[in-house]
């Protein structure tokens, strides 16, 4: 049952509880941002969310601003955890 509100109540999913509910994605980013090692991954995940609400003008200069921020060693927030299908270069694109 999902008592009406569309989702059920034991719904215990990342997605659910700290993307979808306001608070626990409130909670889940302070949490990053107060974690040495993860704050960066707070703020990749922001600076993700700002790229899907840009202009599709915008979004190249974006996503290489992200890339050379995020993905790339010696970047400003480097994230390491990323996977190495996660820093490629896009289809197309030389490695910088």
């Amino acid at each position: 049952q999902d008592g009406g509100g569309g989702h059920p109540e034991e719904d215990t999913s990342f997605r659910w509880q700290c993307v979808e509910q306001p608070i626990g994605k409130l909670l889940f980013r302070r949490f990053l941002e107060g974690t040495p090692g993860l704050a960066a991954a707070g703020a990749l995940w922001e600076e993700l969310e700002a790229y899907e609400r840009c202009e599709e003008e915008e979004r190249g200069q974006a996503a290489a601003a992200i890339r050379a921020r995020f993905f790339t060693p010696g970047g400003e927030q480097h994230c390491p955890f990323l996977s190495p299908a996660a820093v490629a270069p896009p289809t197309g694109e030389d490695p910088p």
